[in-house]
């Protein structure tokens, strides 16, 4: 008897034939969803389209003269913004119109026939929102009189931006708008490539009020005159028939300044001076011989270069690091270079990122690493690296000292900021400072300012003087720059004076500064070169004497002193 058996599938044929099911319908899926999105994003364009074209048409119906804006230059009936629907989409239309100054016949003041609204030109730019997403669509087209161009009754405004190396600043936003006349004008264009504007047809009359900005930059603007601002600096427009008025205006990218407000600061340092061979801790081709870190030698033949590692820095306590100072004999064709270290060996290399120009290394004689974080640097070490071009010849180190802070006693209190830059007067002639307002550090006696623009900046603490700042005060701000400023403070005195002394341009430390009226008062300057005398009267017969090692006295006599002044010295 034959037995017929029946085969069915196995769990595993009927997992993978789900498996390329389920990819197959997936990918379908996926295909038939980009489809639709598809047929959805080109339906919404031929509407934007259809949309943009009928505004066309519509704008080329008009007589030319009519052809404008509502609070536009031109200005006519046609909205700048809007909305409208059309299949169902919601779309917003901006309609820019312009005069345009043609090159065919010269630009500006070097029109030949002195009119700048050569025709007008039309932009519509229709956009809507669809799935998170912002599309648009753009159509321009030139609108050109019958007769030939005139500009009776109007004139063109001319916006030049610059930045503050006065470099032309494109794509800057510059608004116009005067509500002074019968009619409103409220317009806003960029800035082509040389920094410049036209609003060509802008009607004869004054007020026209000019506001310029761009992301990321300072702003400027006119002002008018009210009773907080009486005598305006840079006052509105005014505009003759016929004529081209120009304004000037600068802007530029924006800063940052992180501020430390101190009541106390205790210093201290470390110096290896090379006395013995243990100021090292590790060498090549480098020895100590007389006090001095010098390259190795063979009978009077210089190695060609060497590097020695310091003994490390370790202080304790520390609150801040501060300066690494070289004093060294450098001759013709011999050089020097320091690095700075987290460990003895060469491999801890402290990166850029966190001391900039460390890779390089560093030739000048006062090194700033205070912006070191001291919880990733506890420890420090000098690497000394020695070159020679001459055998005969070898670079001398005499000390290298290190500064730092072992304590600093942060200052919470309320300081009022404020730059130079002046946008009028009131009626008693005083300056009104475009930037000027009072706010208080944290208990930390930090302050971080954003958006500060670039201006020359002083901290005013009420109830304290001023007695050392680094950098220096007031502060100098470029633009697209990160600064740091601590202020260290005493009670407020009501005559004192404070001596900053600098060489090459550096502060200079450890400068002695001697103050005599009568008696002597001899102080020593701090690690950003300064020192500060309180308690003084106020007299015209002071003698200020300032020396430091290696340098020639520099003396003041008389110098004035009267409620706080300061003093630059230079070595």
């Amino acid at each position: 008897m034959r037995t017929t058996r029946l085969r069915g599938f196995s769990l595993i044929e009927l997992l993978v034939v789900a498996a390329i099911m389920a990819l197959f319908i997936g990918g379908l899926f996926v295909t038939i969803q980009t489809s639709l999105k598809l047929v959805a994003d080109n339906r919404a364009r031929m509407s934007a389209l259809s949309v943009a074209n009928d505004r066309l048409e519509y704008i080329r119906s008009l007589s030319y003269d009519a052809v404008g804006t509502v609070s536009g230059l031109p200005a006519g009936t046609i909205p700048q913004v809007s909305t409208s629907t059309l299949n169902g989409f919601l779309f917003t239309e901006r309609i820019l119109i312009e005069y345009i100054d043609d090159a065919a016949d010269g630009v500006g003041v070097s029109d030949s026939n002195a009119i700048t609204t050569d025709y007008k030109r039309a932009k519509v730019e229709i956009s809507w929102t669809s799935r998170e997403e912002t599309n648009e669509v753009v159509l321009v087209t030139t609108i050109v009189p019958r007769s030939i161009e005139t500009n009776i009754g109007g004139g063109t405004i001319r916006v030049n931006v610059t930045d503050a190396n006065v470099v032309p600043v494109g794509s800057a936003s510059v608004r116009l708008v005067n509500t002074s006349g019968t009619t409103t004008i409220d317009v806003t264009k960029l800035t082509d490539s040389t920094g410049s504007v036209l609003f060509g047809g802008a009607p004869a009359g004054s007020g026209y009020q000019v506001f310029v900005s761009r992301a990321g930059y300072s702003s400027e603007q006119t002002y008018e005159a009210t009773t907080t601002n009486p005598n305006p600096v840079l006052q509105p427009i005014s505009l003759l028939a016929a004529d081209i008025s120009t304004v000037n205006v600068q802007i530029d990218t924006l800063s940052s300044v992180t501020l430390h407000l101190l009541s106390d600061r205790v210093e201290a340092s470390s110096t290896q001076s090379f006395a013995s061979s243990t100021d090292l801790a590790s060498s090549t081709n480098v020895v100590v011989v007389a006090d001095n870190l010098e390259l190795a030698s063979t009978a009077g033949v210089y190695e060609l270069s060497g590097m020695g590692m310091l003994t490390e820095v370790v202080p304790s306590p520390l609150a801040r690091w501060g300066t690494i100072v070289v004093e060294e004999s450098i001759l013709p064709q011999t050089s020097r270079l320091i690095r700075v270290y987290s460990s003895t060996t060469p491999d801890y290399l402290i990166p850029d990122s966190d001391l900039p120009g460390n890779s390089a290394g560093f030739a000048a004689n006062n090194i700033d690493i205070s912006q070191l974080d001291t919880t990733t640097y506890p420890s420090l070490t000098i690497g000394v690296a020695l070159e020679t071009s001459n055998t005969a010849l070898t670079p001398l180190i005499d000390a290298v000292t290190v500064y730092y802070a072992e304590s600093e006693t942060p200052l919470s209190t309320t300081f009022t900021w404020r730059g130079t830059k002046v946008i009028g007067s009131q009626l008693d002639f005083s300056p009104i400072y475009k930037h000027e307002f009072s706010t208080t550090t944290d208990v930390a006696g930090e302050r971080l300012l954003n958006n500060v623009e670039w201006d020359t900046y002083q901290v005013t603490i009420a109830g304290y003087d001023i007695k050392e700042a680094c950098a220096s005060h007031p502060l100098a701000v470029a633009p697209n720059t990160t600064n740091t400023l601590m202020l260290i403070t005493a009670a407020d005195s009501a005559h004192s004076l404070r001596v900053v002394v600098t060489a090459g341009g550096v502060p200079l430390r450890n400068a002695t500064v001697t103050l005599t009226r009568g008696s002597s008062d001899v102080e020593t300057t701090g690690g950003c070169g300064q020192t500060f005398f309180d308690g003084l009267t106020s007299a015209a017969d002071y003698e200020l004497t300032v020396s430091a090692s290696g340098y020639t006295s520099a003396t003041i006599d008389p110098l004035s002193i009267s409620g706080d002044t300061i003093v630059e010295v230079a070595l």
